[in-house]
């Protein structure tokens, strides 16, 4: 289940997003409580949450979450079966 979310459009990219605890899909799991996450861009062209096959996607795996200010770069360069 993912920590935080933001919705944009394929004519927001390419964007800069800063993600911290104010993006939180329930208060109580925000991503200062754990130590790493997994940053998953994913353009749909149904809109739906889940991905589907032909959605392209990006991801950076492990990110550490503590102090973390380094500007990542996430590619959208996959696309799901």
């Amino acid at each position: 289940m993912p920590l935080a979310a933001v919705r944009l459009t394929v004519a927001d990219l390419p964007a800069n997003v800063i993600l911290d605890d104010s993006l939180a899909m329930q208060p109580q799991m925000t991503l200062s409580s754990v130590d790493e996450v997994e940053i998953i861009a994913r353009v749909s062209s149904s809109g739906e949450l889940r991905p589907q096959a032909g959605d392209l996607t990006g991801t950076i795996s492990p990110v550490a979450v503590q102090q973390q200010v380094d500007i990542l770069d996430l590619s959208i360069d996959q696309i799901v079966e």
